[in-house]
C-alpha cells in the first residue's frame, strides 16, 4: 500500500483494480503507469494515467486516467476515435481501444472494466 501511495501525489486517484481475466478469453498482460493519451483535454491538474494491455480475442488497450474530481468533463471533451469506447466512472476516464476484435468479445471486456472501476 505504501508503494501505491508513493506513486501518486496527494489527492491523486489511486490505481484502479482492473480484472486479471474476463470471459470469453481475455487476459491482462500488464498494467503500468503511462502518460496521458493523445487528445486528452487539459483540465486543471493533469490526471494520473495507467495503461493495461489485454490479449485473448485479439488485442485491446485500456487507458485509465484518474482525476482529483469527477472525470465527467474530461469524457465530454475527449474526442471520439475509431475502435474506441470512452466512459467515466467517478474520478476515472476510461478509454478502451481495440483492433480486429469480435463485437461480443469487446462488449464483454468493456462491461467488465465498467464494473471494476469505482464510482
Amino acid at each position: 500500500m505504501a508503494a501505491l501511495l508513493a506513486a501518486c501525489g496527494p489527492g491523486d486517484a489511486p490505481k484502479p483494480e482492473l480484472p486479471a481475466s474476463v470471459s470469453p478469453g481475455w487476459t491482462l498482460q500488464k498494467m503500468e503507469a503511462a502518460g496521458p493519451p493523445a487528445g486528452l483535454p487539459q483540465l486543471g491538474t493533469p490526471p494520473v494515467c495507467w495503461k493495461a494491455d489485454y490479449t485473448g480475442n485479439g488485442d485491446a488497450t485500456v487507458t485509465a486516467c484518474g482525476y482529483r474530481t469527477s472525470a465527467f468533463e474530461a469524457e465530454q471533451r475527449m474526442p471520439s476515435a475509431p475502435n474506441q469506447v470512452k466512459f467515466h466512472r467517478g474520478a476515472y476516464l476510461i478509454l478502451v481501444h481495440w483492433d480486429n476484435v469480435p463485437q461480443a468479445a469487446i462488449t464483454a471486456l468493456v462491461g467488465a472494466i465498467q464494473r471494476s472501476v469505482p464510482d
